[in-house]
């Protein structure tokens, strides 16, 4: 039977639920998160942002294609379709439902004027062939608390707040640190709520199982805070050895950030914690009296970002430096393809197609992996991801597309 791949409708959408928690692996979620899924995604739905793939009635393919914003270099927030719940049941696998629901999602952002498509992948080798380059990363660490002290006297106070509280006061400084972080998204469709269990599938909320605090500045403004659970351990000998686990952190700043982890490790019972989504960007570790007590026990992709529309995405960011290149793209898909004339700097810049000869050809995926500035050019080139055409050009790009801080996505989707 011939798979038909359409937009989700309401009618449709518990079956659609359904097979995202099938496809995922919690088949016993069937049944329980299409009524939350409605109601907290209903702007996405009622704009066809759900793509299913059907083989007659029933539902082989799952692809979300959310709406949002991304901050690119220079503080331009672009639209964005973020791609998500992006499933194919077992048995219908290899019969392209994956191919065939991407390309109705590229077309859909690209038909909305999304110069960008985004997404987190579960898997590396799957995405680069629809177009999607790697283009930011996060590290997870992991901090010995009795041994971490800080460097100096940091100022400000922390609190503990109830879970209203902390979803009202951080949300606006998440959206501070949203609009200074090339990579970071808007965190739509309650998702605070969600995260700190106040909202939940079932209806029953669990923030009470969580510990909330705010950091304020001398000010008295709060520029952080962080969410946290508390595991007890085995007590051998007697002797303490919690754990800080689960935990989530929004800082605005470095000092921010070392005072909320300075509340963690000064706490009596916790004897270690992790925080599983934090920027490569390490420069806060010099608040550390000995920052080998933070161990960075891992750094991963996260962000991967497929360009649809080249003059819209390259002139929406800044560049480090004033360059001028010919960028030639290739793209299968036909979305990038083309010669393009880029000139830019801190100010902005001005793309336009060009006949002229190329500085440098790359693969959509390498334009991807270049656009938030977490790669250099000359890295790229040197694993066969693009070209030098004309010598220096590298250089060139190195200068203008790197930034001094690397992008971050602190928000999965």
């Amino acid at each position: 039977m011939t798979i038909e791949i359409k937009v989700v409708t309401d009618s449709a959408l518990d079956d659609f639920s359904d097979a995202i928690d099938v496809g995922f692996y919690h088949p016993e979620n069937r049944g329980v998160r299409g009524a939350a899924r409605r109601e907290w995604f209903a702007e996405d739905l009622a704009a066809g942002r759900f793509i299913g793939a059907y083989d007659g009635g029933r539902t082989v393919g799952t692809f979300s294609n959310m709406l949002n914003r991304v901050t690119v270099p220079g503080g331009a927030s672009v639209p964005v379709g973020a791609v998500t719940t992006v499933t194919v049941t077992q048995t219908h696998r290899r019969r392209g439902i994956l191919t065939s629901m991407m390309a109705a999602g590229l077309r859909q952002s690209a038909d909305a004027g999304e110069p960008l498509s985004i997404l987190i992948p579960a898997e590396w080798p799957i995405y680069g062939r629809y177009g999607y380059g790697h283009a930011t990363d996060e590290a997870r660490y992991t901090f010995e608390a009795g041994r971490c002290a800080a460097v100096r006297p940091l100022p400000g106070t922390v609190e503990f707040v109830p879970g209203s509280q902390y979803v009202e006061e951080l949300s606006a400084v998440y959206d501070r640190v949203q609009a200074a972080t090339p990579g970071s998204i808007e965190r739509r469709n309650k998702w605070f709520e969600r995260d700190a269990g106040i909202l939940t599938w079932d209806g029953k909320p669990t923030d009470k199982e969580y510990f909330f605090a705010l950091y304020r500045d001398e000010s008295g403004m709060v520029r952080g805070g962080v969410r946290y659970k508390f595991s007890d351990g085995g007590w051998e000998g007697f002797v303490p050895d919690g754990e800080g686990t689960d935990v989530d952190l929004v800082a605005e700043n470095h000092v921010a950030r070392v005072r909320l982890l300075q509340f963690l490790w000064e706490q009596d019972w916790i004897t270690s914690f992790t925080i599983e989504h934090s920027p490569v960007d390490d420069s806060w570790r010099h608040l550390m009296a000995n920052p080998r007590y933070a161990r960075q026990k891992q750094r991963y992709d996260v962000l991967w970002a497929r360009v649809l529309d080249v003059p819209a995405a390259l002139e929406a960011r800044t560049y480090e430096n004033e360059g001028r290149l010919v960028v030639a793209v290739t793209d299968p898909a036909g979305y990038a393809e083309g010669v393009y004339a880029l000139e830019g700097g801190p100010g902005g810049a001005s793309v336009k197609r060009t006949t002229a000869s190329a500085d440098l050809t790359m693969p959509v995926q390498t334009l991807g992996a270049l656009y938030f500035g977490n790669h250099a050019a000359t890295a790229l080139a040197g694993v066969g991801g693009l070209t030098e055409d004309k010598p220096g050009a590298l250089a060139v790009a190195d200068r203008m597309f790197k930034t001094a801080i690397p992008p971050f996505c602190a928000t999965w989707f």
